[in-house]
């Protein structure tokens, strides 16, 4: 990862000691642009979003207050996190000994501070200034330029993030195409787009999107984007100019009785393959579907998401590429995963996911000989989640415990089956 240059870091303080010098309130930031508490936005699982939090991300953060002005506050998010993995597996199917079976306990797995909202009534924007315990230090945001329309809005927007993924730019249905929107943390064995990373990883690229209520009939909603990146924040490991992919995704949401319901399409496809003595180069071919309901059940808030990877195949070529660094390695899976919540109390929700991956690489010809370097111990029939999410309020803020556990049942018979729990406590300030 390339490391942050002074003048950024100074440049994300000065913003920051700006946005601190207003009242104390000011945290989280959007609580006091909108004047609402979390709940406006978000679901009882923090961060997903809400049918008004769409509606908000789609404004690009413009919804304030104040009538005119700028209208920007901080936010600090620090996560604390246990993981422990029994039986893993490595690349050759045999079980991990060290430290993914003896448990890793991170006082602070991650850390960021946040800095956004409304730059002018059509213009908002984020500036993140993060640290992640095994990643170092990173800088990302966004901006985006929104227009009303009717009964919604069209927008473009640009931003560069080194972990979040191509659909960072404007995406903000819980299936996991944007990396933070997403059931369980134990993103690993429950969502398809993360345990595929077909939708996650460093991305800077600029996004169109169009959206709007009450398409065809009432109480519907349509959404639909198309864009351009480039997976990478720089050019560290590969030219950001001759790797440029484009992107699509589209949504249809509506209410059927008392339920929401969304499906949806994406894409990436483009790139190309070189000869061995050109430039780092990157092919890419990933599309699938999901799906989103959201409604009550028993007066208990409840939802449904599908994710299904149908084909996530990426190809590197020229100097460099299959190196031992991971961000350069061929990859060819697929994955489907269904999760399902609901709030037992108003502070408790129960979570439960299936997911299927399938690692589809053929390592018979990446050895000498045709020999493969290592068995496909990748593949799993089966991985189902059990979790729970308690919510409380410390100093006036919204705080999050999650624990959760995973059972991996995997496809080859010679592999054990292995397991994994996870507890992570999430305090925005």
């Amino acid at each position: 990862m390339k490391k942050i240059k002074g003048y950024q870091v100074a440049l994300a303080g000065l913003l920051t000691f700006a946005g601190l010098t207003q009242e104390a309130k000011a945290l989280p930031m959007f609580t006091t642009q909108t004047g609402m508490d979390c709940t406006g936005c978000h679901t009882q699982i923090m961060p997903r979003l809400n049918k008004f939090g769409r509606k908000f991300a789609a404004s690009g953060m413009t919804m304030s207050q104040q009538v005119e002005n700028m209208d920007i506050n901080p936010s600090v998010l620090i996560k604390s996190k246990y993981a422990k993995t029994w039986d893993k597996p490595d690349g050759k199917g045999a079980i991990k000994e060290g430290d993914t079976n003896d448990g890793d306990f991170s006082h602070i797995r991650m850390a960021t501070i946040y800095l956004g909202g409304r730059l002018t009534e059509n213009i908002g924007g984020t500036l993140n200034l993060g640290y992640r315990q095994h990643e170092g230090r990173s800088i990302s945001g966004r901006v985006t330029y929104a227009n009303a329309v009717e009964d919604g809005y069209w927008g473009i927007t640009a931003y560069s993030n080194n972990s979040q993924g191509p659909f960072s730019g404007m995406e903000f249905y819980n299936t996991g195409l944007y990396k933070p929107l997403r059931m369980f943390d134990n993103k690993v064995y429950s969502n398809a787009a993360q345990t595929t990373k077909a939708y996650s990883k460093g991305a800077t690229g600029l996004q169109l999107y169009y959206d709007r209520d009450n398409l065809l009939n009432s109480g519907d909603h349509f959404f639909i984007t198309a864009g351009i990146y480039t997976p990478t924040q720089d050019n560290a490991y590969i030219d950001m100019n001759d790797n440029i992919l484009p992107f699509a995704r589209i949504a249809y949401e509506h209410p059927i009785g008392d339920y929401n319901v969304m499906l949806g399409a994406f894409i990436i496809s483009g790139g190309d393959t070189v000869t061995d003595t050109e430039t780092l180069s990157m092919k890419r071919e990933t599309y699938g579907f999901d799906i989103q309901i959201e409604g009550d059940i028993a007066d208990r808030e409840a939802s449904l998401t599908v994710t299904n990877i149908l084909k996530n195949k990426i190809e590197f070529t020229g100097i460099g590429a299959q190196s031992d660094d991971s961000d350069t390695e061929d990859s060819y899976n697929s994955a489907f995963s269904v999760e399902g919540a609901i709030s037992i109390t108003p502070t408790i929700v129960t979570k439960v996911g299936y997911m299927t991956y399938n690692d589809e690489f053929d390592y018979r010809y990446t050895g000498k000989n045709s020999r493969p370097l290592k068995i496909n111990a990748k593949d799993l029939d089966s991985a189902i989640n059990v979790g729970l999410d308690y919510g409380f309020n410390l100093i006036n803020k919204d705080m999050k415990l999650a624990v959760e556990y995973a059972w991996m049942n995997p496809s080859l018979d010679r592999v054990e089956n292995y397991q994994s729990f996870m507890t992570t406590l999430t305090l925005p300030f």
